[in-house]
């Protein structure tokens, strides 16, 4: 499975052992006097860090909140995963409390019951491409200590300004009959992928190979985007799948953080297309192949993906005044596609892509 990162989602639940006393810095409790949503000004594009205009006083008593931009994407319903950016302010000090921006949006599953109503309650019903802001007390979403941890007493006042990314769920079905190079796929009985069939399938060529199954109609996926994807992913000739996110949750990461062959395969598709990939070994996993996940340097992986969304180029933080060198991270034997555990080989040119559409043979 994709390797999992600390994540900004993470500090919405508050520590549990941390002590009540620290829930006593920060605020006054709010008394109503002051300005609350309506006197706040955001602007900024959708995707984009929010610019926030505070009022003089800034107060939050019920949670209230409000859609400055609406989308023209598909609802976002009660049960289902959002790709979200979202922002957290704080009102006592006007300061950032909490931002995504900086990072990876979040796949935010509205059913989790340990998230706070504050942040999931706006998006459940929200389009796809909106802009949404809510006024709130700490209380209300870290609980009776706040969160000292990013600097939040229980009684401060929060803007949280939330960006509706994705998903847009592909409704075509999965058809078990494959075309062209690519697999016939075995269904389970929600209609999803479960593996792939290669007997009396053309065999893999070396070289990069795409073929579009469903064409979406969104936005195009450019080199710098984070992706928001379902995917299975079978080694050629294998019974069984290394990886899939279609039993869990999707696959959220930067298009650059992914192996050679994704990236190839995925620039310049559309939101809401489903493709196919057959992946040679050098725009893979290299030569080392990936042991943890039974793949040699010398196999062909195919992949089914679902193109759910995308988001921009993530904005770079403010450097911090002294910075040591970032260790590189250890080899993941989960299969993931992602580039940081799965070599390439630099030394070979990269193929051209080989697209081919549906109904023909590559």
């Amino acid at each position: 499975m994709p390797r999992r990162v600390r994540r900004p989602l993470a500090l919405l639940v508050a520590p549990a052992l941390l002590l009540p006393a620290l829930a006593a810095c920060g605020s006054d409790e709010d008394d109503g006097s002051g300005a609350g949503l309506a006197e706040v000004e955001v602007t900024g594009e959708v995707g984009e860090p929010p610019v926030v205009e505070w009022p003089e006083d800034y107060t939050a008593g019920d949670a209230e909140s409000e859609t400055l931009v609406t989308g023209d994407g598909p609802e976002i319903p009660e049960d289902g995963t959002a790709l979200v950016h979202y922002w957290i302010g704080n009102g006592f000090d006007q300061s950032e409390a909490l931002s995504t921006y900086t990072a990876l949006p979040e796949a935010l599953d509205l059913a989790n019951a340990e998230l706070p109503e504050a942040l999931t309650d706006p998006v459940v019903g929200a389009t796809v491409g909106s802009r949404v802001v809510t006024s709130v007390s700490a209380e209300e979403v870290f609980g009776e200590i706040g969160n000292p941890t990013i600097g939040v007493s229980n009684a401060d006042p929060l803007l949280i300004v939330v960006d509706v990314l994705g998903p847009t769920p592909i409704e075509e079905p999965f058809v078990e009959e494959g075309t062209g190079f690519a697999p016939d796929l075995v269904l389970g009985e929600d209609g999803r992928p479960e593996a792939m069939r290669f007997m009396g399938r053309p065999q893999p060529t070396g070289q990069l190979q795409v073929q579009t199954l469903v064409e979406g109609d969104g936005e195009e996926i450019r080199a710098s985007d984070v992706v928001m994807v379902d995917y299975l992913g079978q080694v050629y000739a294998k019974p069984k799948p290394f990886d899939t996110s279609f039993d869990g949750q999707p696959l959220v990461q930067s298009l650059s953080g992914l192996v050679e062959g994704w990236q190839q395969a995925l620039v310049g598709k559309t939101v809401g297309s489903r493709v196919v990939i057959a992946v040679p070994p050098r725009l893979g996993y290299g030569a080392e192949g990936n042991e943890g996940a039974k793949i040699s340097g010398t196999d062909t992986i195919y992949f089914v993906i679902d193109v759910l969304g995308r988001a921009p180029e993530p904005v770079a933080p403010e450097p911090a005044e002294e910075e040591s060198p970032s260790a590189s991270p250890s080899p993941d034997p989960s299969g993931s596609p992602s580039a940081e555990v799965s070599p390439t080989d630099a030394a070979t040119p990269s193929p051209a892509v080989s697209e081919s559409p549906s109904d023909e043979e590559s």
